[in-house]
């Protein structure tokens, strides 16, 4: 109980938690499905079709909604929900499609897993150091350009 207190973020940063924790458990899930199902594949007139093309669509979808419908606060939770959902189906296969190659396990994947993972704790949890750090360097570079 008392670590859950620890991990929950403060009030405003609940959005980005959820997508957090949706594209790590959808990345966590999604790999153990290919591992412990390998043959099973979607094939549209003979093309397999990757998940990560799923999680494109989905995102193309979620953005024109968020741009273009009014929403309430549930329906951005829900939102943050399935965006974290379709980031993690879509960076699942990073290698692929950033090498245009059928190559699933690569370390490249990993990488960009990290790094969205990382950005997404920063933004949750250490918003104030990156603040306080970003004026800091600010007047540092404003003193060395000038």
């Amino acid at each position: 109980m008392k670590l859950w207190r620890l991990i929950w973020p403060k009030t405003g940063k609940e959005i980005p938690f959820l997508i957090l924790i949706s594209f790590l458990l959808t990345f966590a899930g999604s790999r153990a499905f290919t591992y412990f199902f390998p043959t099973t594949l979607i094939v549209v007139r003979g093309v397999h079709v990757h998940h990560f093309a799923y999680g494109f669509i989905l995102l193309a979808l979620i953005g024109y909604f968020a741009i273009t419908q009014p929403r309430s606060d549930k329906t951005r939770l829900k939102l943050s929900l399935v965006y974290g959902f379709a980031l993690g189906v879509a960076f699942d296969e990073f290698a692929m499609w950033i090498q245009l190659d059928d190559i699933y396990r690569d370390r490249s994947t990993y990488d960009a897993i990290l790094i969205i993972t990382l950005l997404l704790l920063n933004i949750i949890y250490f918003e104030n150091f990156w603040r306080k750090w970003g004026s800091h360097l600010d007047r540092l570079l404003k003193r060395i350009l000038s």
